[in-house]
């Protein structure tokens, strides 16, 4: 069996600024002259961070034959991957819709900006036959979470257990 690669799809709205921060970030670098190159040249790579981020897409890749995984980043199509990691002896899958919050701000002394982000998201866990789990993967959606784990029921002959 071949290798499963999953890459979710960025948005357009995310994707249209994206290209834009880097079409910036190229006219940054264009008119750079000796006066004005450090704080250019910070703005520029600024920008361009930015611009990765919003252009950016995670993913996850199962190489079902020798039983390993890995997380991949893919930016205009091209992978960047992390190392493989093996899957333990597999029991079942459990997909978990979970409550994801993020509170930015409010950690200075007299800060208080504070802002939290609140987002629903499916844990995919994969439990070993001690009953230990780990998280595979955090899916935006639920097609996709239940796309990721047929792959892997299909493959393992495993049971595959949901919440909702």
């Amino acid at each position: 069996m071949k290798n499963y690669v999953y890459i979710e799809k960025a948005s357009s709205i995310k994707f249209i600024i994206g290209n834009l921060l880097f079409i910036l970030s190229f006219f940054i670098i264009i008119s750079i002259n000796k006066s004005n190159a450090p704080i250019l040249l910070l703005v520029s790579l600024l920008t361009t961070y930015w611009g990765i981020f919003f252009i950016s897409s995670e993913g996850l890749e199962i190489d079902f034959q020798n039983k390993k995984f890995r997380k991949l980043f893919a930016v205009y199509g091209f992978r960047i991957s992390l190392t493989w990691t093996f899957f333990p002896e597999i029991q079942y899958i459990a997909l978990v819709e979970t409550t994801v919050k993020q509170t930015f701000g409010g950690r200075g002394f007299k800060s208080s900006a504070t802002t939290t982000i609140t987002e629903k998201t499916i844990k995919i866990n994969v439990f070993d036959c001690n009953e230990k789990y780990f998280t595979l993967y955090f899916a935006n959606d639920r097609n996709s979470a239940l796309e990721i784990a047929s792959k892997i029921e299909d493959a393992f002959k495993i049971e595959v257990l949901t919440n909702f």
